[in-house]
This record gives C-alpha cells, sequence and structure tokens, in this order.
C-alpha cells in the first residue's frame, strides 16, 4: 500500500475512533446528568432540575435518540413546574419537529392553557389530531379544555371521534371522559351505557366499576 494512502488511512480511523470515543462519552454523560435532574424533580427543586437538564440537553449526540427526547420532555416539564410556559413551548416545537408525538402536543397546548390562551391551546390539539390522529393525547387535551369551558357537546363530538379511530394512546381516559360528559349533561342513562361499557373494557378498574354503581341508581 502506498505510504501516503497508508498514513491518510490511519488518520481517518484516529477520527473515526476518537469521534465515536466521544459521542460515547457524551451519551452516558447526559444519562447521568439527566439522572440528577430527575432526582431534583422529584424533590421540587425545579430551577435546578431544569438546569440539570440545560446540561444534559447540550450534550452532543449523532442522532435524536430516545434518551434526548426524554431529556427534552423532562426539561420542558421543569420550565412548566417554573411557570415558564412560553420556554417550555419552545421545547416542545423542537421536539415536534425532530420526532412528532402526541405528548408534546398534549402539552404544548396545557403551556398554553397555563397562559390563560384557551383558543391557540384548542388549534395547537387540532394540529396535533392533524398530525397524529392514532394518538389520543391531543383529543384528550382538547376534549379537558372544553369541558373546562362546559362546552360539553364539543367536547363530545372530539372524544366520539377520537373513539373511532384505533388509538394506541389514552383510549381508556378517553371512554372515561364520555362518561364524565354525559354526566354533565344530566343525561344519566346514556352515561350508565357508556359506563357498563367501560367497565366490559377494563374489568379491574375500581374508578370504572364506582362509577357505575352511581349511575346506576340515578
Amino acid at each position: 500500500m502506498d505510504k501516503k494512502l497508508k498514513a491518510v488511512l490511519i488518520a481517518v480511523l484516529v477520527i473515526v475512533v476518537g469521534g465515536a470515543g466521544f459521542l460515547g462519552y457524551e451519551y452516558v454523560t447526559q444519562k447521568l446528568t439527566a439522572n440528577d435532574g430527575i432526582e431534583l424533580l422529584s424533590k421540587g427543586e425545579y430551577q435546578k432540575a431544569y438546569e440539570a437538564f440545560e446540561k444534559a440537553g447540550s450534550k452532543k449526540t449523532l442522532l435524536w435518540t430516545n434518551q434526548k427526547n426524554d431529556v427534552m420532555f423532562y426539561q420542558a416539564e421543569a420550565l412548566c413546574r417554573l411557570k415558564r410556559y412560553k420556554d417550555a413551548i419552545r421545547i416542545y416545537d423542537r421536539i415536534i419537529e425532530k420526532k412528532p408525538q402526541g405528548r408534546a402536543y398534549e402539552w404544548k397546548a396545557l403551556c398554553y392553557v397555563g397562559l390563560e390562551h384557551e383558543e391557540q391551546a384548542l388549534e395547537v390539539c387540532s394540529e396535533g389530531i392533524r398530525s397524529l390522529p392514532s394518538e389520543g393525547e391531543s383529543y384528550y387535551a382538547k376534549y379537558s379544555i372544553l369541558a373546562k369551558q362546559k362546552k360539553y357537546d364539543e367536547g363530545l363530538s372530539v372524544v366520539s371521534e377520537a373513539l373511532k379511530q384505533n388509538l394506541t394512546t389514552k383510549k381508556k381516559e378517553l371512554m372515561f371522559a364520555r362518561i364524565s360528559l354525559y354526566e354533565a349533561k344530566f343525561d344519566f342513562k346514556t352515561a350508565y351505557h357508556y359506563a357498563k361499557e367501560y367497565v366490559k373494557a377494563y374489568p379491574d378498574d375500581e374508578k370504572g366499576k364506582k362509577e357505575a354503581t352511581f349511575l346506576e341508581t340515578r
């Protein structure tokens, strides 16, 4: 082999091995730093937790890994706890750009609720539903906002639309939401019908059993 070519190949190999080692180190330190943040979050030390997650999120990774994704969610959660909703929204936007997920739309919408911008929150939910129709988080957030506004018929429309989908998340919660909405409308007969359906689907759920028993007496 030509000496110059051999030297180039060795140099490339050193760079590749060194780069891989660096990225591996960054991945491990990201995990350790995030673990510190989780502990701080559980203790209610939200500012320190945010700083830990921010440090973890700044670690160099070649790809948007599941670990990186989780770190960003934790970072946004810490910001929400601090009521820094606008900063949290920017993180959720980044997550959505990299890896669209129902829970990112859900929590982005809840941040707008925290800012008292409920109509904008509903728009975020609708965007999430259009983007990920089989994930239940955006439907659930939209139902919650409409229920808070006492727009029960609109909330029922959202829940009904959701339950027509082959949901991968939040199906149980949405089925219970349907019962609650009919109760709020004082339509106890229909609420009882769906309570029985819920208990059939989730026979071990104590909350569902209590609700069905309660509605049976109405």
